[in-house]
């Protein structure tokens, strides 16, 4: 009876763990096997387009004879293709700038760049950053281009005296993505006064991070990815991300950057294309759909080497381009004569370049001032030797600057040299007239003396000082130009002044250095 009882049981036992078993089995099969699938996020983005409408050579490759890269029309082209292949494969996608639309190309100066900004809406981006650039016809005339073709245009922190935004500016824009709120944020850098239109000084500027916090403290929604979109340098971004660390990718520009696969900062992705629409931008964010974390990001520049096909072509975009180009062509393609060498703008900030000799020694000559003074940061391209047309000189000179002569004491020129030497300017000084002599120190070098017509400056004598027109009014933060008396105004544009420099002969640019740095 005992042995019977006792089989019974295992019987039982072992009925009640197979029915355990069955259970938990069917339990196992009606829960999920993983989790729910990241939400795949495609970020395009450009920046620092600057009117660049025609492709333009990749010296930036190793190669002898580098293809032409970018333009309009192939950007166009990449951002249709990389549309539509995200979007086929499940993406969402979004189309952002990081700001300077316009100046630096003759097409991007047309109606002082409105015509270029509408070349670009054609794009189709979801929010457009203000970059310093599209202040360098005043305020006023870049409020007059918003009205007119009401891009979708973000700036945060720059505000009208009664602390108004800039009417056609929004600071933010909210989109859905797959059912996550995304916060655009535009912000532009606090030093653009010092760089464009002198209007921008009656502007209130805020601190970026400051900025961007006021925003997220008003609008942010529960569960937003925060996208700031900035003009304000790699360095600039590194300092907002380290102020706000739980932002997942900045987008931005302002320093011609060219990023393969962005920079991290903390946990953020920082990412910048260069400059000129030689690449597109592509981030690719996997966020979970339900904490809306970034749980996986990946950048890529996209080249623009070859000319585009098929039907990602932008016939609108590329009918409006050649429009643009045959405008511009009429003045801009015509010779004005060669270069025996290289004209180089320089590396070396304590050593002048042949550019900047050049420049400002038409400048002296034309005005016949004793020293002419040029910003590094004006002169904007390097040309081989050989033939030089109106748009290469264009492309050195690409602002809309003219000269202005004034006289300055002694140590008004002397301030300005020193701030240029020891690094409290925005960008330093080409030089004409004068020979600077500095010594050694730790970090960067001091001014010793300054040389004019082979005597040493003196504090209290006047000088006949030229510039151009941007730095007369104290930009890239050289206020002392504003102090020069007896100012007098030549309405000649700089780059048109610079051709004068031509002639029947090839032009050999003066190499010889007017910075000595003592041993």
């Amino acid at each position: 009876m005992l042995v019977a009882l006792q089989s019974s049981c295992r019987r039982q036992a072992l009925c009640l763990l197979g029915i355990g078993v069955l259970a938990l089995g069917g339990a196992l099969l009606a829960s999920p096997s993983h989790a729910p699938e990241p939400i795949h996020l495609v970020v395009l983005h450009t920046n620092d387009v600057h009117g660049q409408v025609l492709p333009r050579p990749a010296t930036w490759l190793d190669d002898p004879d580098p293809p032409r890269a970018g333009g309009l029309v192939r950007l166009a082209a990449a951002i249709h293709r990389e549309r539509r292949e995200a979007t086929e494969a499940g993406a969402h996608v979004l189309l952002l700038d990081g700001g300077d639309w316009t100046q630096g190309t003759p097409e991007g100066r047309l109606e002082q760049g409105r015509q270029a900004v509408a070349v670009m809406l054609h794009l189709e981006y979801d929010a457009m950053a203000v970059g310093n650039h599209e202040f360098d016809h005043g305020v006023d005339v870049f409020l007059g281009h918003l009205k007119a073709l009401q891009p979708p245009a973000l700036l945060a922190n720059a505000l009208l005296p009664d602390g108004a935004y800039l009417p056609g500016v929004r600071p933010h824009k909210l989109v859905q993505k797959a059912g996550i709120p995304i916060l655009l944020v535009g912000l532009l850098t606090k030093h653009t006064p010092e760089m464009t239109h002198a209007s921008t000084r009656d502007l209130i500027w805020q601190s970026p991070a400051s900025a961007l916090a006021r925003v997220r403290a008003e609008v942010e929604p529960p569960g937003a990815l925060v996208i700031p979109m900035t003009h304000l340098g790699v360095e600039g971004d590194r300092a907002l991300a380290r102020a706000h660390p739980d932002l997942a990718l900045i987008v931005g520009g302002h320093s011609h950057t060219r990023l393969e696969s962005g920079v991290i900062e903390g946990k953020t992705l920082i990412v910048q294309t260069g400059a000129k629409a030689t690449t597109l931008g592509r981030v690719d964010l996997w966020v979970d759909p339900k904490s809306h974390e970034v749980v996986r990001s990946q950048s890529r520049l996209i080249k623009l080497l070859a000319e585009p096909e098929g039907p990602d072509r932008n016939l609108v975009l590329e009918a409006a381009c050649k429009k643009l180009v045959l405008a511009s062509e009429r003045r801009m393609g015509v010779v004005v004569g060669s270069l025996s060498a290289p004209l180089m703008r320089g590396l070396d900030p304590y050593s002048s370049s042949a550019s900047g000799n050049l420049v400002t020694d038409v400048m002296r000559e034309h005005s016949g001032a004793t020293v002419a003074l040029h910003n590094r940061g004006g002169l904007r391209a390097d040309l081989p030797a050989g033939e030089v047309t109106r748009r290469d000189l264009f492309r050195v000179l690409p602002f809309e600057n003219h000269v202005v002569s004034m006289d300055l004491t002694g140590a008004q020129l002397e301030k300005l040299l020193r701030r240029s030497v020891e690094g409290q300017g925005h960008s330093g000084l080409e030089v004409s007239g004068v020979t600077l002599y500095l010594l050694p120190g730790e970090g960067r070098p001091k001014l010793r003396k300054v040389v004019v017509g082979g005597e040493d400056l003196a504090a209290t004598e006047i000088y006949r000082v030229v510039t151009n027109s941007f730095l007369a009014a104290g930009g890239d933060d050289y206020g002392t130009f504003t102090e020069g008396t007896d100012r007098q105004v030549n309405p000649i544009m700089l780059r048109d002044l610079l051709e004068t420099a031509f002639g029947s002969a090839p032009l050999t640019p003066p190499k010889a250095s007017r910075f000595v740095l003592s041993e």
